[in-house]
């Protein structure tokens, strides 16, 4: 049997198809060797292990003025 994909797609293209079509686009971000170092370290930074001993080390860590 074969379909008729015609029959099944809408005639007019909506305001919503358009919308989320471009909502929805691919974005492709080059960074510069330097905005790449940043950002593996902020990346780094947001995925360390957090523990409860290093967690209390920061707390009580000693301050000196």
């Amino acid at each position: 049997m074969e379909e008729n994909n015609e029959a099944v797609l809408p005639s007019k293209v909506s305001f919503w198809s358009k919308f989320k079509s471009f909502l929805f686009q691919e974005v492709n971000v080059e960074l510069t060797p330097y905005q790449q170092k940043v950002e593996d370290e902020v990346n780094e930074f947001l995925h360390q292990e957090i523990t409860w001993q290093g967690f209390k080390n920061f707390l009580f860590q000693e301050i000196k003025f």
